[in-house]
């Protein structure tokens, strides 16, 4: 048994004592492991898959618009790029992460011409100003 499971077995206990609740250390350890046991159940229900916001820089300049993102852990196949008035959408769904960001893009931005490049991981898409 785990140090810190002792500590915080006592823990509960003087918290539960001190509310009038009367229990056995064993019982909180049961508890606390009982917890422990469902909580890894869900993560691998749920593939271990994490969303997370995407890491991305903006850098204007009067020619154009480069948007530049961390895509960790996903294929180029797996990345979706859409504009919708002035909002650049990407999503991308990898088999341990997925991601998704909106981009709001200055007024004048033009979505014909877009190009992107995924290399290691970096996303780079580069937009024209009107």
């Amino acid at each position: 048994m785990d140090t810190n499971d002792e500590i915080a077995a006592e823990k509960i206990m003087r918290i539960l004592k001190a509310n009038g609740y009367f229990v056995s250390k064993s019982d909180v350890l049961w508890i606390l492991n009982s917890m422990t046991e469902e909580l890894e159940r869900q993560v691998d229900k749920s593939n271990s898959i994490l969303e997370r916001k995407v890491l991305c820089e903006v850098i204007t300049t009067t020619k154009e618009i480069k948007v530049i993102t961390e895509l960790p852990d996903v294929s180029e196949e797996d990345i979706n790029i859409n504009i919708y008035d002035n909002d650049l959408f990407i999503n991308a769904d990898g088999q341990k992460r997925s991601y998704y960001e909106v981009v709001h893009l200055p007024n004048g931005v033009s979505g014909r011409g877009l190009k992107s490049s995924f290399l290691n991981g970096i996303l780079e898409i580069t937009l024209h100003n009107k």
